[in-house]
């Protein structure tokens, strides 16, 4: 190896990511232009080798003809001639059919002979154009090769026993995991022939196919942010080869269609690539289309589920789902945002945050405690009653989300702060079956006085006993809502408003429930599927619930209007509303600075105090 080889050498060994490998030295052939040519990444792919380098896990959602198994097999290529004796790669490709497993080994074999000989070593330099000291490959089949320095690739088919007899797996791919029939078990048996290896990679890849219990459990796990596995995802228009010229259009206001025509740059029809524009086109309402996606749509026969899942990416909501799937995409695309990163509590990493408090807003905290059992999962939602859109129109918008497990009393610590924080937000208590009455508690000795109590124009919401030491106040009402019998009422006024878009959804994990939120086909119930879960949907449907039925009509109330929901922030305080008096009691805010203007609160981390108590204790 010459001193410039070795320079060579080093640098593409440090970039994890092995982009510089792969186009230094591999080709790929394109099929839209019949031939072969150097590898030229696509920013997607690009993201997708990061993830790869610098992740224990990824998984890939992509559209047909996306070329994520050709960009993989190229990057384990580079992990193989950066390997050593010492330290080989093992590698196992499982697909949903042997001939998809068999394609990944025969791209990584046709690649690795690309690698330029000098990594492998002085004895596999050429004698001739022919001829090599030293033949790269000890053994080769089409489901199995094993190299000169140790490496070792199977294919094998889906199945519980797809790694058997295969040991110390470094590397292992799923391809069209959502394919993959009986996947949980294919997925645990494979996991467990790489749980020796330090390091190991693991990576999944699929065109969704529906909601199975492999590919899309994890996807959407990933996206929550509840596993190891990092999410990228692949859209036809983000690449170059597709979305040449590209259109997007809409509905306006008045039901007629508009087009909008990205400005082409070349001859061919391409277009700059802005992946921040395409976003935005999409949460304003705009769909992507070109003359490839059209022909591809005629090849599909215009099958909405085919399209959807092999062009759109969309996993399809089942026919018994109570929020329609255009709704939830349309929430998708519009609303979620990914949380702030320069305000977080760096004690609850269940804890999302969307905006900061504003002083002069409403705000309504619902709270939905976990029952007790293992799965179950406590929700925390903040909704702003005065938020704005960027047009300065008025919306109800979710600013704050905690989800996870934690006890009742605890959960009452934990909304003190949360509510405090947000202008002493009114606080709505499930307190059906007592679950959250120790939350409730807590608040109450702690001395949080916006609290929602039974509301008697409800029916049946006022509970005829004492439970648990809650005394109703003098009117006879307890905290927190116990109304069972307005369920039904609840959850279909919630789904009304996702449909319609009249409340906004910012967090992935509501999207997630919402997608395995159907009619029980036993009951005819609103409920999650089995082994899905619908907390943070009954927590928002409840504080919206209470908005609407109780809180406004509340507010309408001149009498009543000092009793509820009326918290006022002047730089360092707020004042707080006692709901068993008329009289304001000023109060310090929890976790905010004592000092400076309502601007310089905002960009103050409020919970730095909370993280240096920690500290001292």
């Amino acid at each position: 190896m010459t001193q410039e080889q070795t320079l060579e050498y080093i640098k593409n060994f440090e970039d994890k990511s092995r982009i510089r490998f792969i186009e230094q030295n591999l080709s790929t052939y394109d099929a839209s232009k019949g031939y072969s040519h150097g590898f030229k990444i696509f920013p997607r792919q690009k993201e997708f080798l990061k993830s790869l380098g610098a992740n224990e896990n990824t998984i890939a959602i992509k559209h047909r003809q996306a070329g994520i198994t050709t960009i993989t097999s190229a990057w384990i290529t580079a992990q193989i001639a950066f390997a050593s004796k010492d330290h080989p790669e093992t590698i196992l490709c499982i697909g949903n059919k042997m001939d998809l497993a068999e394609q990944l080994v025969e791209k990584i074999k046709a690649f690795l002979v690309q690698v330029p000989r000098w990594y492998w070593g002085e004895d596999f330099e050429k004698l001739s154009d022919k001829e090599f000291l030293k033949t790269l490959f000890v053994k080769q089949t089409k489901d199995h090769i094993e190299l000169c320095n140790g490496c070792k690739v199977y294919a094998r088919s889906s199945g519980e026993n797809s790694s058997r007899g295969i040991s110390a797996v470094s590397i292992l791919v799923f391809d069209e995991a959502g394919f993959i029939e009986n996947g949980t078990s294919v997925y645990a048996s494979a996991v467990a022939s790489s749980s020796t290896v330090k390091n190991r990679k693991i990576i999944m890849i699929s065109t969704p196919n529906g909601k199975d219990a492999l590919y899309y459990n994890t996807y959407q796990q990933a996206l929550a942010k509840e596993n190891n596995y990092n999410a990228v995802e692949f859209r036809w228009f983000q690449d170059p080869r597709f979305n040449k010229n590209l259109i997007w259009r809409r509905k306006n206001s008045e039901n007629k269609e508009e087009i909008f025509r990205e400005k082409t740059i070349d001859i061919d029809g391409s277009i700059n690539y802005d992946e921040e524009h395409w976003k935005q086109m999409e949460k304003d309402g705009w769909s992507p289309s070109s003359p490839w996606y059209e022909s591809m749509k005629q090849t599909f026969n215009n099958d909405s589920v085919k399209i959807a899942q092999e062009l759109d990416v969309s996993f399809l909501g089942s026919a018994n789902n109570v929020v329609p799937q255009d709704a939830i995409e349309m929430q998708r695309n519009l609303n979620v945002r990914n949380p702030l990163t320069d305000f977080t509590d760096p004690l609850e990493e269940g804890t999302w945050f969307w905006k900061r408090p504003i002083n002069g807003h409403r705000y309504l905290m619902a709270i939905d405690c976990a029952r007790g059992d293992g799965a179950d999962r406590t929700a925390i939602e903040m909704i702003d009653i005065d938020g704005t859109d960027d047009t300065g129109m008025p919306i109800l918008e979710q600013v704050m989300e905690y989800y996870g497990k934690k006890p009742a009393d605890l959960v009452g610590e934990l909304a003190y702060r949360y509510g405090n924080l947000y202008n002493s937000a009114f606080c709505v208590i499930d307190c059906i079956g007592g679950v959250g009455d120790p939350t409730a508690l807590k608040l109450r000795a702690m001395g949080y006085k916006n609290l929602y109590y039974d509301d008697n124009t409800l029916k049946d919401y006022t509970r005829d006993n004492i439970v648990n030491g809650l005394t109703p106040i003098d009117n006879g009402r307890l905290p927190g809502f116990h109304s069972s019998s307005v369920r039904f009422q609840m959850l279909s006024k919630f789904a009304s408003m996702v449909r319609m878009n009249e409340f906004k959804i910012r967090s992935v994990r509501v999207i997630n429930e919402l997608e395995t939120w159907i009619f029980k086909k036993e009951t005819g119930r609103m409920d999650h599927q089995s082994g899905k879960h619908d907390d943070t949907l009954t927590c928002l449907a409840m504080g919206l619930f209470v908005l609407e039925y109780s809180l406004n009509r509340i507010n309408a109330e001149k009498s009543m209007d000092a009793s509820i929901l009326k918290a006022y922030c002047t730089s360092n305080t707020v004042r707080a509303i006692d709901n068993t008096k008329t009289n304001y009691q000023p109060k310090q805010v929890v976790g905010l600075p004592t000092r400076g203007t309502a601007n310089r609160q905002s960009q103050i981390n409020p919970f730095l105090w909370v993280l240096k108590t920690q500290k001292k204790r």
